[in-house]
């Protein structure tokens, strides 16, 4: 196993102690820079571990004592995600207790548009880098992008965040309304 920085490797500890705990079968998704860390993209540390989960799941990570700093859970609601993003994760077999608790990864493409709802410099840096590293058309993002922004609550500001990082990266023009092909299915 490659050796983890400090909060992943608190995280990995934390839930290696829950397992006596945890009473069922639980899914976990690293999301923000942790994930981008372990995406090999990007090459930093990371102060937190943000985590999506149900919120069943949440109570008991809560009940065995995980959810402390660094470990912090996020909603759903307020990332820009697609639909099937949970489909689209990848599992980490170096962070997963099996068959009780099982953790991943949001995919690439999941990552870098889950990182427009917040946008910050850390943030932008971290989509650059994914998009370069995966090598992901503008297209391929814009597709994904249509349907997740469908299910997102605030599609003007992610629609902004996305104007200036397509003409950062690609050096072209976006308009929403132009540009952004259907959504795949329709919220």
């Amino acid at each position: 196993m490659k050796p983890l920085n400090e909060p992943l490797e608190t995280f990995r500890l934390r839930l290696q102690e829950a397992r006596s705990k945890i009473d069922r079968p639980i899914d976990i998704i690293l999301i923000g820079g942790a994930a981008a860390l372990l995406s090999g993209a990007v090459n930093r540390v990371t102060e937190d571990i943000d985590i999506l989960a149900s919120s069943e799941t949440v109570r008991m990570l809560r009940g065995a004592g995980i959810l402390r700093s660094p470990i912090q859970p996020v909603a759903d609601s307020f990332l820009c995600l697609h639909p099937d993003h949970r489909k689209a994760c990848i599992y980490l077999r170096d962070l997963s207790f099996p068959p009780k608790i099982r953790v991943y990864r949001l995919s690439p493409l999941d990552l870098a548009i889950s990182k427009l709802s917040r946008f910050q410099q850390v943030d932008i840096e971290d989509i650059e880098a994914i998009l370069k590293k995966e090598k992901i058309t503008k297209k391929k993002l814009l597709k994904r992008y249509a349907t997740a922004r469908a299910y997102y609550t605030n599609p003007k500001a992610t629609d902004f965040n996305m104007r200036l990082l397509i003409r950062k990266v690609y050096g072209e023009d976006f308009d929403p309304k132009r540009d952004l092909p259907q959504p795949e299915g329709g919220p």
